[in-house]
């Protein structure tokens, strides 16, 4: 379990395309021709695919969405698909970005597997985020994933924007009845058209993990460092790739390659 706590702190629930799109338009309404953002479409649907490379063999994973968006925010049906150690799985789930009081928006998201072999059984999370003046930001997470143990994810997040850039840091505890783990992640941003559908990022994450299923006490260490690219051609066709690298003490040489592609369609 130790390693999934140490993956756990680092990479679940990293904040979403559709999360960074609402916050872009509190602290910038307007693009530069005047037009808002998420006024211009009420539909998008996207599909994407992964494969994950490592000594313990490959992983494919596929998804795709359809979401609608509203004044008040927007709400999307994801379905998700792996294929991993001879094994499938697949998932639903409802995610939903609500905006609240002033300055405030919310992620809210249930996901379940009908008969789970890699995905949990079921898992919900509740972030709200917080606009606190001079391109500030605070948020505050909880996860729950229910595998054969549960898992609870705690989050604390404070991110930046300054100008066309954006920063962000997340800190999150990660708890199951026989492990902890800490994570912290880092990302830098570039908006390099100065609206949310163009920007380029790179993140760092690290985590540790502490697991006492025997009587000796082990803990491991875990760090990933990634790109993303999220382009789009126009108003209506848009494309994501991302590429990140993970290592992880708790195994000899084990090292994990992650590729995404995926394409979105708004109208």
């Amino acid at each position: 379990m130790n390693r999934f706590i140490a993956f756990a702190a680092c990479f679940l629930s990293a904040q979403s395309v559709i999360a960074q799109e609402i916050a872009f338009n509190f602290l910038y309404p307007l693009t530069d021709n005047g037009s808002v953002h998420s006024s211009t479409y009420r539909w998008g649907f996207s599909m994407g695919a992964g494969n994950i490379s490592s000594v313990n063999g490959n992983a494919q994973e596929r998804t795709a969405t359809i979401r609608g968006y509203g004044d008040w925010g927007s709400i999307g049906l994801e379905k998700l698909q792996i294929e991993r150690f001879g094994l499938n799985d697949s998932a639903m789930a409802l995610d939903a970005y609500p905006r609240l009081w002033a300055g405030a928006y919310a992620n809210l998201r249930m996901q379940r597997t009908d008969s789970p072999s890699l995905y949990p059984s079921s898992s919900w999370r509740a972030e709200i985020y917080q606009n606190v003046g001079d391109g500030w930001e605070l948020a505050a997470s909880r996860d729950e994933l229910k595998f054969n143990s549960t898992v609870h994810i705690d989050g604390l997040g404070l991110a930046k924007y300054w100008g066309n850039f954006y920063f962000r840091w997340r800190h999150q505890h990660v708890a199951s009845n026989s492990s902890s783990g800490n994570g912290d992640r880092f990302v830098a941003r570039y908006y390099y058209e100065g609206d949310a559908d163009h920007y380029l990022e790179a993140t760092i994450s690290k985590g540790r993990s502490e697991d006492a299923t025997s009587n000796i006490l082990t803990s491991s260490h875990s760090d990933t460092r990634g790109l993303v690219w999220y382009h789009f051609l126009d108003r209506t066709w848009g494309l994501k790739g991302s590429f990140s690298q993970s290592t992880d003490t708790s195994f000899s040489g084990a090292r994990e390659r992650n590729t995404n592609v995926s394409i979105t369609y708004r109208w």
